[in-house]
């Protein structure tokens, strides 16, 4: 989640305790998406927030083990009624719920499984699991197709899943393939701390029906657009992508431009300076092309939308918060997002058990785009230096309040005490990790490294040992001590001058 997005500016302060891709570059995607997943849905949006959809997952099993049953995340679950699950804080519930408390639920009306009933249940530590056991089991790299359909209610929550007064946020909204490892799925529940998602890449065919009044901006690529009496259909196709988003809004406004082959654009109704942010973007994927490997993707969506925190990412699409009211750090929420694409995206990693992977690569890589490009008038040494002295006030004052602090890095989602813990673990320090790592190894090796990881692990799922892996495969270092300091918490963080 991007309660930093303009953590570049540094603070949270520190009293918040409480497609067939159109025009596709890259034939590695190509040849990526025919071993995945396929996802097909036929989605219908109503005037009342709520959504009809019909969907097909062709799931082919890439684990090495034979499966008994599948499991898939039910995230609207969490926004029910009488939910475990806390999708806020305390801190953000006026921010988010308005116009006081709003539900969100969805609803299967029918589920085959090779075109036969079959029995399923809720499950999960908040009914928030689909479980569909199998009457034999799927043998690695064999498929079988699930169909389902179900009805999303959409609260009335500035969030990732809601809609606001401008904007309809419909993310995470869809059955989802849980992921499988050492012998089990991974069925953590939603959590108002971090992205509490962790998905393998997939292929999806996507039609959405919309009312004309509205526009729609999603993860994929636009095949085709009907106008149908009142409504428009969108044929959407997106290849080897790891979610599926789509935003929509009466208020949208439109700028565009394509570089090498990617058509940019920015979504807005509110900002004054659409071809600035619409700049921005480009800038941020030429600048990660350079540093770290090729976008292979033909578009990406830059949304303003109704959203609590600063911005949030999905493949080819991201929001950025309209209530970030200062430009600089509104370009700084797009720049972040952007490198997203690269760290969460292409490198997928567990987000709720290893936050800071993603988030603090993320941080550091808006600090190399501002290095990079001049122009954006940003002192990187200056914001290192504000970082580092905002990190060691924030473990100065948590010491007083709580008598201890926990700085170890590889932490569940819900073993933060609360959001700002999870944001100097996760955001601030992580950044900081990566700068001391570059001023130990220069910046020749640091670069080597990075590039590495991101050839080693793309399209793929990381974890913290295979980042270091690459890092010392890259450079020749012995890095496991180091890294083993900070993710830890044993390291050491002076205040600097």
């Amino acid at each position: 989640m991007k309660l930093k997005k303009y953590l570049l500016s540094i603070l949270i302060p520190i009293v918040l305790f409480s497609s067939l891709l159109v025009g596709c570059k890259s034939s590695e995607l190509e040849k990526i998406s025919k071993e995945l997943s396929h996802y097909t849905m036929d989605i219908e949006y109503y005037d009342n927030h709520t959504i009809s959809v019909s969907q097909s997952l062709e799931y082919k099993n890439r684990t090495e083990t034979s499966l008994d049953e599948l499991k898939l995340h039910l995230y609207p679950q969490s926004f029910r009624e009488g939910a475990k699950s806390t999708v806020i804080s305390k801190l953000n519930y006026d921010k988010c719920y308005y116009n006081g408390r709003s539900y969100g639920d969805i609803n299967i009306t029918s589920l085959t499984l090779e075109n036969q009933d079959c029995e399923v249940s809720l499950t999960g530590n908040d009914e928030d699991i689909l479980s569909i056991p199998l009457t034999s089991s799927l043998a690695p790299d064999s498929t079988i197709t699930l169909d389902i359909k179900y009805t999303v209610q959409i609260p009335n929550i500035n969030h990732r899943f809601g809609y606001g007064e401008d904007a309809i946020n419909i993310a995470n909204f869809y059955p989802i393939m849980c992921m499988y490892e050492n012998g089990d799925y991974i069925i953590d529940s939603y959590h108002y701390n971090g992205d509490p998602f962790y998905s393998d890449m997939a292929n999806y065919d996507v039609n959405i029906t919309i009312p004309t009044s509205l526009k729609l901006a999603s993860t994929g690529s636009i095949i085709s657009e009907i106008q149908q009496d009142s409504n428009t259909i969108y044929t959407i196709q997106a290849k080897a992508v790891r979610d599926f988003a789509f935003v929509l809004s009466d208020k949208f406004n439109i700028v565009s431009d394509n570089i090498n082959n990617v058509k940019v654009s920015y979504f807005y109704y509110n900002n004054q300076y659409p071809n600035e942010c619409l700049q921005a973007g480009i800038d941020a994927i030429n600048t990660f092309n350079r540093l770290f490997g090729e976008y292979p993707y033909s578009t990406l969506n830059i949304v303003e939308t109704d959203f609590v925190h600063g911005g949030m990412e999905y493949p080819n699409l991201v929001f950025i918060s309209d209530t970030v009211d200062i430009q600089s750090d509104y370009i700084n929420v797009i720049i972040h997002e952007v490198a997203h694409q690269w760290w969460y995206g292409l490198v997928g990693n567990d987000e709720y058990h290893y936050g800071w992977l993603d988030e603090g690569l993320t941080e550091y890589s808006t600090l190399l785009f501002y290095e990079e490009n001049p122009n954006y008038n940003v002192d990187t040494k200056e914001l290192i230096k504000n970082t580092t002295n905002s990190y060691v006030t924030f473990v100065d004052v948590y010491k007083k309040v709580f008598n201890n602090v926990d700085s170890s890095m590889n932490r569940k989602l819900n073993e933060y005490n609360n959001e700002s813990e999870y944001v100097y673990i996760a955001y601030v320090k992580g950044m900081l990790l990566f700068d001391s790592l570059r001023e130990i190894l220069g910046d020749d090796k640091f670069s080597k490294g990075i590039q590495q990881y991101f050839t080693d692990n793309k399209y793929k799922i990381s974890t913290p040992d295979q980042l270091i892996s690459s890092f010392e495969k890259a450079t020749g270092n012995n890095l496991r001590e180091f890294f083993s300091s900070w993710i830890d918490g044993k390291v050491t963080i002076m205040q600097m001058n």
